[in-house]
């Protein structure tokens, strides 16, 4: 199942770069429609990163409007829309034993998300180097999609990332919007995202 696909693909075919119609047939090849957006933490079904990324975009969106961030319509979509571009056939069904109660505790096989991540290089740093293989991102993309995490992503407690995580605030404060519509998409119900 994949939720809100129509609605991405029409936002997404909004974009104004050359490229978008290589960037939108990549993610109809990929599992971007079908893959859950986490193991089992938030969204893990399958369609959850399509639900996942059209509520980001939406709360997002909103935010832009409410705290005059004044971004484009265009990385409003890019980086709504497509920050975990990193979770793209990044995870594959597999078994996990588990103790069955219904069978007196008996072991038994149970299906589950697990992460088969083939190019290791983080986060937000391959949602940009993949989305940067098919269309050309602005520095204020770069810098909303590889910080998208915030204070989640390990990397900004150590020097010299955290210093560089407060210089990308200070050059982009919409930082914080992506960051906080990324951690209350968790919440908010399947009709609460704001229209805006």
């Amino acid at each position: 199942m994949s939720y809100y696909k129509d609605q991405i693909l029409e936002e997404l075919v909004q974009v104004k770069r050359p490229d978008i119609p290589e960037l939108i047939k990549y993610l109809e090849e990929s599992d971007f429609f079908t893959a859950p957006a986490s193991t089992r933490y938030h969204d893990s079904e399958p369609g959850g990163l399509t639900y996942h990324s059209w509520t980001v975009f939406r709360l997002f969106k909103h935010k832009n409007g409410i705290y005059k961030l004044d971004l484009p319509g265009d990385t409003i979509r890019i980086a709504g829309l497509l920050h975990d571009a990193c979770k793209i056939n990044y995870y594959k069904m597999g078994k996990k034993w588990y103790k069955d109660e219904s069978t007196n505790w008996k072991w038994a096989q149970q299906d589950v998300w697990q992460v088969e991540d083939q190019f290791p290089v983080g986060h937000g740093e391959k949602s940009v180097i993949v989305l940067q293989k098919y269309i050309a991102l602005t520095e204020v993309e770069i810098l909303l999609i590889r910080w998208h995490m915030s204070s989640f992503d390990a990397a900004t407690h150590f020097y010299p990332h955290k210093f560089a995580f407060n210089d990308a605030l200070e050059k982009c404060p919409g930082i914080v919007a992506l960051a906080s519509a990324d951690w209350e998409s968790r919440i908010v119900p399947e009709e609460g995202a704001s229209n805006g």
